[in-house]
């Protein structure tokens, strides 16, 4: 007997807008704009854009080039997206926007500011 699982649509949409953001996030804190980002996995920069909003789930294979174009495991991008999460982290909007801050530094600064988080996570 085969068991058919009406789709959570407020899951889904969820489990999107985390995993765009943490795209975001990852692209943000490598200074990559989204033409950069999209110019190395195909597509135009509204397509990405509408992948780090949530707007548009990621097809598989997409997400393994985006996670090789930033460098980041995929581990890393799905994380606990998809073991039951239902909370989104109210910082998480937080660190994205330090990341886009940080990404728009030069290197120099850039360590700088990694240096400082840094610190600041010691007990």
């Amino acid at each position: 007997m085969t068991i058919k699982r009406r789709s959570d649509g407020a899951a889904e949409a969820r489990n999107n807008r985390l995993l765009g953001q943490r795209i975001a996030l990852a692209r943000s804190a490598r200074g990559l704009t989204l033409a950069d980002l999209a110019a190395t996995v195909g597509g135009g920069h509204q397509l990405i854009q509408r992948y780090e909003s949530g707007e548009m789930a990621v097809p598989f294979g997409r997400l393994v080039q985006i996670a090789h174009a930033l460098e980041t495991p995929l581990s890393a991008l799905i994380g606990d997206a998809f073991d039951g999460a239902t909370a989104e982290d109210p910082e998480d909007r937080v660190v994205l926007q330090i990341a886009r801050i940080a990404g728009r530094l030069p290197p120099a600064k850039r360590a700088v500011v990694v240096a400082v988080a840094r610190e600041l996570g010691r007990p």
